[in-house]
């Protein structure tokens, strides 16, 4: 099965199976799957290769993110050559750090690759705050190219590639794209915005309180359209969607040691709940 060339902690693709009795109870086959905070939209791929939906969007704020899947999907050839020759050294990794970090180089391809390199490289996949697996002297139990595997990585950008006339990417502020999307017809929005409690540590653009209730307005303003949205199972997030009703899970994810996390997911109006084992529902 199609998998993401990206690295993220707490991922949502062990979802698919979920979405997948979500799309068949709702009847959605034949829409467009949009995912504001795309990531490594290793769920979205999934669902599209699969046949589950017709079209996926994908989006996220982060512009480095953006450059890799643009690269991947409009320059696929050129990104697999600099996976296959690319060095897997730490003298490269200070190299690709430094153009990730640069606000002058406005290359797509030269930037997308840049974070591409960091997440395969990096402890977890989180391209900033953590360092090179190994360590900066190779050391460690792991060395640098661990989860660089040229041929799988070739793969699986060549397999998105082939999809790239039913994939659309974008740069935007993550509400902006969702109330876009919210008007397009026959569209699932899945929202998995950056954790409540973990989400400074894990990613380059996380919120604070007032910007999860700003989703909230949104969601509330667009009952009607179908949506799903996830987090952290905390008080906050509960205190904040108390007008909707839960749905909670456990999730395993790996930030430097592996953990089970507990999370939430709330539904618009016109998007029931799939009976899923593993997945308990609590009475409104």
């Amino acid at each position: 099965m199609l998998s993401s060339p990206l690295r993220y902690p707490g991922g949502k693709a062990k979802l698919f199976y979920y979405f997948t009795e979500l799309i068949k109870t709702n009847d959605l086959f034949n829409s467009t799957y949009c995912e504001p905070y795309a990531g490594g939209a290793g769920l979205a791929l999934k669902l599209l290769a699969a046949g589950f939906v017709n079209k996926i969007a994908i989006n996220d704020i982060d512009p480095s993110i953006f450059a890799f899947w643009k690269s991947v999907l409009t320059q696929p050839v050129d990104f697999c050559e600099r996976v296959s020759s690319i060095d897997i050294t730490i003298d490269e990794w200070h190299k690709q750090r430094e153009i990730w970090a640069s606000k002058e180089i406005d290359d797509t391809l030269v930037k997308g690759f840049a974070a591409f390199f960091l997440n395969r490289t990096n402890r977890s996949g989180i391209i900033e705050g953590a360092g090179p697996i190994g360590g900066y002297k190779q050391d460690g139990a792991w060395k640098l190219d661990v989860r660089f595997n040229r041929s799988q990585l070739i793969s699986n950008i060549t397999q998105i590639a082939a999809l790239a006339d039913r994939i659309t990417v974008s740069n935007e502020d993550a509400l902006d794209f969702t109330a876009r999307q919210f008007s397009v017809p026959d569209t699932l929005c899945y929202l998995d915005p950056p954790y409540y409690v973990k989400g400074s540590m894990l990613y380059r653009n996380f919120y604070r309180h007032d910007d999860h209730c700003q989703i909230l307005d949104l969601l509330k303003q667009n009952r009607s359209a179908r949506w799903v949205v996830s987090y952290d199972d905390v008080p906050q997030i509960r205190q904040i969607y108390s007008a909707f009703v839960p749905t909670t899970y456990s999730l395993a994810y790996s930030a430097g040691k592996k953990a089970t996390g507990n999370e939430v997911i709330y539904f618009s109006d016109t998007v029931q709940s799939p009976l899923v084992d593993g997945f308990r529902a609590q009475v409104a």
